[in-house]
């Protein structure tokens, strides 16, 4: 009976104790529920939790309810010039280029003189050489005129600077080039227009006209071919504006978009034109694969124009396994085409490796596609190794063919030594009424 009466006793004291402990437990509940340390709403804490453990929240109604993207933080759009700052610090060359690239695209023309500033304050590097011809490019895009008088006007300060030399090959030529090809790629027409006018001729060719026309080509290659192809014919110079232009751009459209340059160079009007088009894209569709470049040109049904595609291909196949082309080229179904094919494909291969070609016309059958070989090897090493031209020439044994070899080597022997090119004529092993032929004046009618 007393341990009955101590224990109630003791439940009698713990009873207001736990009262208050109920009531501090319920006010912090409370209080946990409408301010969660974190920020989050009570149902927010739920969310989260359950996201830690790996189990689906409570559905409170609102699972459909649509949820705005707020952005994170640092991920708002920065000033270009800001972003220009961070690709200077930035020690991973790649991810400095991939900033600067992003920040110069989204320049305007008024952040341009802040961005030389920035510029100008670090010390030379090629880094440094690199981002101002990034700048240029820029500003030729946004102010041909401005960024190309400012490169004029600077053109012959402080060549430390990087920027001397007006268009002598140094600086001046390449911080010119840069403002051309930004320029060409928003208003060609004005660009090309200053560089017909202003540019240098340096070894032939245009270079400012050159950079205008691959700026072109970077938003309109089209227009950029037919530009290139119309001044080519304008001036009579025979392939290329400058120095053949257009065939690095038929490179570039091909790459692109092979179906396009292939329609590209079919629609073109004028015979010559069409057929230098045509074979183009056929040697640079065959530098990649020859066989896709061979069934292009075999479903072509104009003649001339399949001819003309057979030849690029092969010459494009050359470069990259020249047998395999010759030989592809000397089974062809046509004797006539297969003639000229296989005297485009060493005409390749002579350019490349006159010796490695040689040795294969060797072991040719005697015959009449190894005297065209002959004549072709004759003929390609005529400049740099008359001698060997003209053992090539005596071994032909088609007369008319070997005649023709034989005074296309002494012509050309005789610009730098006739004695030499007249003492081979006089002890060949070649029928006399052709040394008689070569080396007798023609008279003129």
């Amino acid at each position: 009976m007393s341990s009955l009466k101590r224990r109630n006793t003791i439940l009698l004291l713990l009873w207001p104790a736990s009262l208050l402990l109920a009531f501090f437990i319920g006010r912090l509940s409370l209080q946990l529920g409408s301010s969660d340390p974190s920020g989050l709403s009570s149902s927010e804490s739920v969310e989260k939790a359950s996201r830690a453990i790996g189990t689906d929240p409570v559905d409170r109604g609102a699972a459909d309810a649509p949820i705005e993207d707020s952005p994170l933080p640092g991920e708002s759009e920065i000033h270009p010039l800001d972003q220009m700052r961070q690709a200077i610090a930035e020690t991973d060359a790649l991810k400095r280029l991939a900033l600067l690239a992003d920040a110069l695209s989204r320049m305007e023309a008024g952040d341009i003189e802040q961005a030389l500033a920035i510029h100008d304050m670090l010390p030379e590097s090629n880094a440094k050489r690199q981002m101002y011809n990034m700048l240029l490019n820029t500003w030729g895009k946004l102010d041909g005129p401005a960024a190309m008088e400012y490169v004029l006007a600077n053109s012959d300060q402080d060549e430390g600077r990087g920027r001397g030399g007006r268009f002598g090959g140094g600086g001046g030529s390449r911080d010119a080039m840069s403002v051309m090809s930004g320029w060409a790629e928003t208003d060609p027409q004005s660009a090309v227009l200053w560089a017909e006018e202003n540019g240098v001729e340096e070894r032939g060719r245009n270079a400012m006209m050159m950079a205008a026309v691959q700026g072109w080509a970077n938003t309109d290659i089209r227009g950029a071919l037919d530009f290139a192809i119309g001044r080519d014919g304008a001036e009579g110079n025979g392939r290329g504006p400058g120095g053949g232009i257009e065939g690095l751009l038929i490179n570039r459209f091909v790459n692109d978009d092979k179906q396009a340059a292939a329609q590209w160079a079919l629609s073109q009007y004028d015979p010559e034109v069409r057929s230098e088009a045509v074979s183009s894209v056929a040697r640079s569709l065959a530098g990649d694969n020859p066989q896709e470049a061979v069934l292009w040109a075999q479903s072509l049904t104009d003649p001339a124009s399949q001819a003309e595609a057979l030849k690029g291909t092969v010459a494009g196949w050359v470069r990259e396994s020249p047998v395999e082309a010759v030989e592809w080229a000397m089974n062809l179904d046509n004797p006539e085409t297969s003639g000229e094919v296989v005297q485009s494909a060493l005409n390749s291969w002579v350019r490349m490796d006159p010796y490695a070609a040689g040795e294969y016309v060797i072991g040719m059958e005697t015959g009449e596609t190894r005297n065209t070989a002959a004549a072709t090897l004759s003929r390609g090493l005529s400049r740099q190794d008359p001698e060997m031209a003209a053992l090539w020439a005596e071994s032909i044994t088609d007369p008319k063919l070997q005649a023709e070899a034989a005074q296309s080597v002494y012509n050309t022997w005789t610009q730098r030594r006739p004695e030499a090119a007249a003492e081979w004529v006089q002890s060949s092993n070649l029928p006399e009424e052709t040394k008689q032929d070569i080396l007798t004046p023609k008279k003129k009618e």
